[in-house]
């Protein structure tokens, strides 16, 4: 007898279900599938977008060349076509100079003070009042202008008192020597004394030394007259007035300092070691600070033989031309010579110079592969820095000191962006003219170093 619980089973189908399984335990295995295909779809949304926004290609999704092959550029098919270098940051343009070596005698260069050619203190040669000041600070005056004028009143009256008194003597020699001439006739037919002729002869020699002495008064009244007028004694231009209109000025009172800036004069001192090179004559080059970018020639116009013995330095005298008087008494000099025998210097344009912080820094272009046809233009290549130290300065161009070679490509224009490593093209190579090969390092400015002192 079958027991009312149990169905009779199907045909074909297994007797034994096993256990059942109840609907509270199906639920939680539902969601869980459901949150899994969420979290794949989510997933797949997110690579399809940063694929979108080209953060991501089939090289960094790690696709192969089946999945993703490569563009193709116009390049022939085949094999080689779909392969090619991995393809990385792109090369940043720049421009260089490159650099240049050349070879120039040792220079020195020296510090001291222009100074006029001529220098002066014009003083009053008379007493007087001053009633004329003719000239001020600045003024450019000619040789023989008149500066200044004092007063003569006094003066033309006691010349012309002079003139008169030398006529009224003259008047009177010119009768004692018409009376002399006809006593000497008396004399001869004995119709008068010896002694009358002796008193003729004694008043016509008086007259004469009385015109005499009036004319010398007269001639030295004329000269205090002419030299009331205080007047340059060269060409120059007046650097200080120290009297004003209304002085009484005594004689040696100075009234005016003029100056002669046709040419300058630039004193330095030579160390012991150099003054043999040293000659008249000898070709410098000087610089002023106050007028930057021109050079003057100048010349040694003379070698002071005692030395300075605390230095053991020889003053030495430059004169350099003026013709324009741009340069001004008292402006700092810089007197260079190029001395000793010629050595290789090192130069780079002035605008590769990189500083940073205590660093002084060029880039050039470590090239990659031949160089272009082009003369350097499109030559690609990598950044290396170089830590150099500088020299002097030749217009364009700066003296450096350090692991640089002639062509080297230096880069003048974006090397304040560049990093050693980067990839970078040859845009541009800037022509510089070379200077003359008159460079080379620099010695102490202070001719003291060189004594040790």
């Amino acid at each position: 007898m079958e027991s009312p619980e149990h169905e009779p089973s199907s045909p074909g189908m297994p007797t034994d279900r096993g256990p059942s399984v109840p609907t509270s335990q199906k639920l939680p295995s539902a969601i869980v599938g459901l949150i899994l295909i969420l979290g794949v779809a989510i997933g797949a949304l997110s690579v399809i977008a940063a694929v979108g926004f080209g953060f991501l290609d089939g090289r960094s999704m790690g696709l192969g060349s089946a999945e993703m092959p490569p563009t193709d550029h116009g390049g022939s098919g085949g094999e080689d076509a779909g392969e090619g270098p991995p393809r990385g940051p792109m090369a940043s343009p720049v421009e260089v100079v490159p650099a240049v070596e050349v070879v120039a005698a040792e220079r020195i260069e020296l510090l001291g003070t222009a100074a006029p050619v001529r220098e002066s203190l014009v003083a009053s040669e008379v007493d007087g009042l001053l009633s004329e000041l003719s000239v001020h600070e600045g003024d450019a005056v000619r040789r023989g202008q008149v500066l200044v004028r004092l007063r003569t009143t006094a003066l033309e009256q006691q010349l012309a008192a002079a003139r008169a008194a030398r006529d009224e003597t003259d008047a009177r020699l010119a009768r004692a020597s018409a009376d002399f001439d006809r006593l000497a006739s008396l004399l001869e037919r004995a119709a008068i004394s010896q002694r009358e002729y002796e008193q003729a002869v004694s008043d016509r020699d008086a007259f004469v030394q009385g015109v005499a002495r009036l004319d010398a008064e007269v001639l030295r009244l004329e000269d205090v007259l002419e030299r009331a007028a205080v007047r340059a004694p060269f060409s120059g231009r007046v650097s200080a007035v120290h009297v004003e209109v209304g002085e009484w000025v005594a004689q040696g009172d100075e009234i005016i300092s003029l100056v002669d800036l046709s040419e300058v004069e630039v004193a330095v001192q030579i160390a012991e070691r150099y003054i043999s090179a040293v000659q008249p004559g000898f070709p410098v080059d000087v610089r002023l600070d106050a007028l930057p970018g021109r050079d003057y020639a100048g010349t040694v116009k003379a070698i002071v033989p005692q030395a300075v013995p605390e230095a053991r330095t020889f003053p030495v005298l430059v004169r350099v031309p003026n013709s324009d008087l741009a340069i001004k008494g008292g402006m700092a000099a810089r007197v260079s010579a190029q001395l000793g025998s010629p050595e290789p210097a090192m130069l780079v344009s002035k605008d590769a110079i990189v500083r940073r912080g205590d660093q002084v820094l060029i880039f050039r272009v470590m090239t990659m592969g031949p160089p272009t046809e082009s003369g350097g233009v499109g030559t690609q290549g990598m950044i290396e820095q170089v830590s150099v130290d500088i020299g002097p300065a030749r217009g364009q161009w700066q003296v450096v000191y350090g692991a640089v070679a002639g062509g080297d490509l230096v880069i003048v224009r974006g090397n304040e962006r560049v990093f050693p490593g980067q990839p970078v093209q040859v845009s541009a190579v800037r022509d510089l003219a070379v200077p003359m090969a008159d460079l080379s390092k620099p010695i102490a400015v202070d001719p003291r170093q060189e004594t040790g002192s």
